[in-house]
């Protein structure tokens, strides 16, 4: 299966999860390294904008295709099974527990999550250290942009 991420050039190739275990993320402690990724370019471009204002658009983007096993142990978590309040902002702290205690156990190589941005769409969410990782590779890394458009309308809002 292929999975897109979308992230400055310079930290594009990372498949540690660095940035996530650094700062946190909806589905992941401070300390827990995690991959986020899309099931699609469209998808990933919306998880990134919603992170990035376009007023501050880094001109030095890339997307990546990460390709992972079809056969890797994988989770899938139902937004029927998540908290009423889970596509809020900030997200609720259990989100951030679930993806922790997921990757803590090691059970599977990758969680897939119910997008806020597009429910009905996931992100897939890949943990660095299970010991399935090594079949993980990235087979594409593209320049990326915004079509200019969007980066007019996100600089005179």
């Amino acid at each position: 299966m292929d999975v897109f991420r979308i992230a400055k050039t310079r930290h594009i190739r990372d498949l540690g999860g660095e940035g996530p275990r650094l700062y946190g993320g909806r589905w992941n402690t401070k300390g827990t390294p995690v991959i986020y990724t899309s099931e699609s370019r469209s998808l990933a471009s919306l998880e990134f904008l919603v992170h990035v204002p376009l007023a501050y658009e880094p001109l030095d983007l890339s997307i990546a295709t990460i390709s992972v096993p079809d056969d890797c142990p994988a989770e899938v978590i139902d937004a029927s099974a998540l908290p009423r309040a889970w596509r809020q902002y900030p997200a609720p702290t259990a989100l951030a527990d679930i993806g922790t205690d997921w990757v803590r156990r090691g059970d599977s190589l990758v969680l897939w999550v119910p997008s806020v941005l597009v429910p009905d769409e996931s992100n897939i969410i890949i943990n660095p250290v299970h010991s399935d990782m090594s079949g993980v590779v990235i087979k594409d890394v593209r320049p990326y942009a915004f079509d200019d458009r969007l980066v007019k309308r996100g600089r005179e809002a």
